[in-house]
């Protein structure tokens, strides 16, 4: 597994939205209390339409070389003459990618100056994309074996099962996980803005509900 390139996808759809329509303009100066903690999180559910009509956010894209092989043994004479093993070998660029459901839980918390956002799990957007202009393939045949295109066909079937659930692979979320919590924040900041509120807020902590009690609890005050 070589990673090549971890993007991330906020910006892709809602953000492009959200600036094409414009800011609203800033409220009149009130005081801090009117950015009230009791009722923010119903007011961002409430935007999220606004801010975008996608019902998946994507928050990041990361590309890997996976690699798969496959062998077949032969043997006749009851085990006594071995026929030689087969190979074949594939190298697989791939892209997998990640999102969060926009209509799954979310809690803002207010903390002074820090908002605090409990967003949805980051789930792998399912399947992976194959990059099949770059496939290659690699086979030996055993010295007394026949054509080894059975033995790719079989190993290419399984490509796009076995890739969905690398996809959903705890080593591959949390590679992409530093750069889908930046796209939650960016996400948040530009509603802040659109709001009038960004200003009063100096730090964006995104917590997914999938990860673990232990980041869960060190993120707290």
């Amino acid at each position: 597994m070589t990673p090549i390139l971890i993007t991330g996808g906020a910006t892709l759809t809602a953000l492009l939205l959200l600036r094409r329509t414009g800011q609203r303009p800033a409220p009149p100066t009130s005081p801090v209390t009117s950015f009230a903690a009791e009722n923010l999180t119903e007011r961002f559910i409430s935007a999220i339409p606004e801010l975008t009509q996608e019902l998946n956010l994507e928050l990041a894209t990361a590309t890997f070389n996976e690699t798969f092989t496959r062998q077949s043994d032969l043997t006749t004479c009851w085990g006594l003459l071995d026929l030689g093993t087969s190979t074949v070998q594939v190298p697989v660029p791939v892209t997998y990618r990640y999102h969060l459901c926009l209509r799954e839980r979310w809690q803002l918390e207010l903390k002074q100056r820090r908002l605090i956002v409990h967003a949805p799990g980051i789930k792998p957007s399912l399947p992976p994309a194959i990059h099949t202009d770059r496939l290659t393939t690699l086979a030996v045949r055993g010295w007394a074996r026949g054509s080894t295109g059975a033995l790719l066909a079989e190993l290419q079937q399984s490509l796009t099962p076995t890739l969905n659930q690398f996809a959903g692979d705890v080593r591959h979320r949390e590679l992409v996980r530093p750069q889908c919590r930046a796209s939650v924040a960016e996400f948040v900041r530009l509603w802040l803005e659109r709001e009038g509120h960004a200003a009063r807020i100096t730090d964006i902590t995104v917590i997914f509900t999938d990860e673990t009690k232990q980041l869960t609890n060190k993120s707290q005050p």
